[in-house]
């Protein structure tokens, strides 16, 4: 059986994953999904976050709490944490799956791929603008703009998930893990076996852009859901089946 280390994304928090780690801990695999430094539970001040390893500080320390390798799997700038640890702790890393997530080669960041014509002209993104704050300590997300992130993050998920999941945001993810430029180097990174999870209607990251990201940093196997940019919520046994298929 296999660790898996769940990573969420903007403003989201350890939780998020619930219904996936259920499924996958009642097959037999461990389980953990840390809050990211400002998120969730975690204490750390947003401006306290100056930097990756900051930012991902918690999921270092899951990753070294675990004996034996793990797999890491991280959704949307939640791949930056992914690639991080990847070459930061390689040997401890047993796989990378990027879950409709942010996966730059080195010398380049998450941003990189949020400032290009294929991601700014995306009809989804132009529509989700308005919901969006970019302040100095991080990227803000106005939830008085009801209607745009649920358009954006939860386009396919239930009532009850969207409520539970909005009351669990936080309002400002820090600029740390989107200016973060990976430092991956071919003997430690690019020897790990690396998964990349499409998601076919994502209005938050949109298809094309991670198929950039896959032309950028070619290898990984490929594999689809026919969900939105949240299939944690709107399809956790789709989600769970295909992990359990890669551990």
């Amino acid at each position: 059986m296999a660790t898996f280390i769940l990573l969420h994304g903007s403003w989201h928090w350890g939780g998020c994953f619930g219904k996936v780690a259920n499924l996958l801990a009642a097959q037999g695999h461990a389980v953990i999904a840390p809050d990211l430094a400002s998120h969730g539970f975690d204490p750390t001040p947003t401006a306290a976050v100056t930097d990756i390893a900051v930012y991902a500080a918690p999921a270092r320390a899951a990753l070294e709490t675990v004996s034996g390798k793990a797999i890491l799997v991280g959704h949307s700038v939640g791949g930056a944490t992914c690639t991080w640890l990847g070459e930061l702790m390689a040997e401890k890393v047993a796989a990378l799956v990027y879950l409709t997530g942010f996966m730059a080669p080195a010398g380049r960041s998450a941003r990189d791929f949020v400032m290009t014509p294929t991601y700014l002209k995306d009809p989804a993104i132009v529509a989700s603008q308005g919901m969006l704050r970019m302040g100095k300590e991080g990227l803000g997300v106005d939830l008085a703009k009801r209607d745009l992130v649920v358009g954006s993050l939860y386009s396919d998920c239930a009532e009850r998930d969207i409520e539970v999941a909005l009351a669990n945001l936080v309002r400002v993810t820090p600029h740390a893990p989107f200016a973060a430029v990976s430092q991956a180097t071919p003997g430690r990174y690019g020897r790990l076996p690396r998964h990349y999870i499409e998601c076919l209607h994502d209005r938050a990251l949109p298809l094309a852009v991670q198929r950039e990201m896959q032309q950028a940093v070619p290898g990984a196997t490929v594999h689809q859901l026919n969900s939105g940019h949240s299939p944690f919520l709107s399809q956790p046994e789709e989600l769970a089946a295909t992990l359990a298929r890669i551990a």
